[in-house]
């Protein structure tokens, strides 16, 4: 299977025009921040019924909140749009399921009915493998060229959602401003996990070529490239390939993620690369005097010291609500458990990703409409202005600048 490796230019459409044609609310069109043509009115935030019924917040909060919107960027940090990657996959994880198109569709309307400006679109590098639960996580080995050839399906499958709906590529944050003018949604790509790497480092240049600006080197199936902070150790932290794909993925300008990454390879990648990290997306394990004891029942989420390591690189953690036992269940324990992380690292530090994928959403984000009523409570629950704007986008866009 052969795919060129430049993006086709097509045609785009509006995405004002997008959301009146489908008759939606008028969140997307009145809370799209007009970014690069902010002189465009802000009119008033319509509220989705799922949104009003399930999260109630201050109408001083709506009101900052709107106006922040309007005049801030607004990025998920790490989305699968509802693990897009499965269409078209006849043997697959039963604990994920594959996406319908129609599917697809209803999430991107939800993203630009919610007012998002922009969304790292990841491709997931052993989806085709993955078997959660399994020793491995795998139903078997990786064979031949098998990750590089699944690659280069979900990359074909990225033009096709890039010809078909309102989302525009951007290879470098400083778009992202011309993109929303023209009322459609950026993406930025990445990758979770590099298995399509196997063993040709040279890979790694082609990902750049293709427009991927961030590289997450582990996923949950063993990796040629280091370890996995779930599975037992096989490299004592990242592999001498490891460490030479992330520093040349650091030299093409790539954000290094280290989601899923052992403590040990987040160590030696910190020591072998002067940039700002990410982790897109875990929470800090605590014990909550409400919610119980998240140290040993969250293997996902990372220690205070490890999301520490992360910040004083100047890199960013993001955040995921997503249901248990991955994330939490309810908005106010997924609140508590954002403060927590706050706290260990100071708001600077800290983003907003979904991980939205149909088989983990909570209760609270059924629709991502819901989103800014999460931001207001937020701002209810103590955030200030400035803190929200930073953790709904300011921060990442920082560190990707960074990269």
């Amino acid at each position: 299977m052969s795919v060129s490796p430049q993006f086709v230019p097509c045609p785009r459409v509006s995405r004002r025009r997008f959301v009146r044609g489908l008759g939606l609310s008028a969140v997307g069109a009145a809370m799209a921040p007009p970014l690069g043509a902010r002189d465009r009115t802000v009119s008033s935030m319509a509220e989705s019924d799922i949104a009003s019924e399930t999260i109630k917040v201050s109408a001083d909060a709506r009101e900052r909140v709107e106006a922040l919107f309007a005049e801030h960027p607004v990025v998920d940090f790490h989305t699968h749009l509802g693990i897009w990657q499965t269409m078209g996959l006849r043997v697959l994880d039963p604990a994920i399921g594959a996406l319908s198109e129609e599917k697809l569709s209803s999430n991107i309307r939800e993203y630009l009915d919610a007012g998002v400006n922009c969304l790292y679109l990841d491709t997931i590098s052993d989806i085709v493998r993955t078997r959660i639960g399994r020793p491995g996580n795998k139903d078997r080995d990786f064979r031949n060229d098998e990750a590089w050839d699944d690659y280069l399906r979900q990359y074909a499958m990225i033009q096709s959602l890039l010809a078909e709906q309102p989302l525009t590529l951007a290879t470098n944050p400083a778009d992202i401003g011309a993109i929303n003018a023209r009322g459609e949604l950026a993406v930025i790509l990445s990758t979770e996990g590099a298995h399509m790497v196997e063993r040709e480092p040279a890979r790694i240049d082609t990902l750049a070529d293709h427009g991927l600006r961030r590289l997450q080197p582990i996923h949950y199936v063993a990796s040629t490239l280091g370890d996995s902070q779930t599975d037992p150790e096989r490299y004592g932290g990242l592999s001498d390939l490891g460490r030479e794909v992330l520093q040349r993925a650091s030299e093409l300008g790539m954000l290094l993620d280290m989601a899923h990454a052992s403590e040990a390879a987040v160590e030696q990648t910190i020591a072998m690369i002067d940039k700002p990290l990410a982790v897109s997306h875990t929470m800090v394990k605590y014990n909550s005097p409400t919610y119980g004891d998240y140290r040993k029942s969250r293997k996902r989420w990372i220690s205070a010291a490890h999301a520490r390591r992360i910040a004083d690189t100047g890199g960013v953690i993001g955040t995921f609500p997503i249901r248990a036992p991955f994330g939490v269940d309810t908005l106010d324990a997924f609140v508590e458990a954002l403060k927590v992380m706050v706290d260990a690292v100071g708001i600077d530090h800290v983003a907003w990703a979904t991980d939205l994928g149909e088989p983990v959403r909570p209760a609270f984000l059924k629709d991502y409409r819901q989103f800014p009523r999460v931001c207001a409570r937020l701002l209810d629950s103590g955030f200030s202005d400035n803190d929200l704007v930073k953790f709904m986008g300011g921060n990442a866009l920082r560190v990707q600048a960074a990269a």
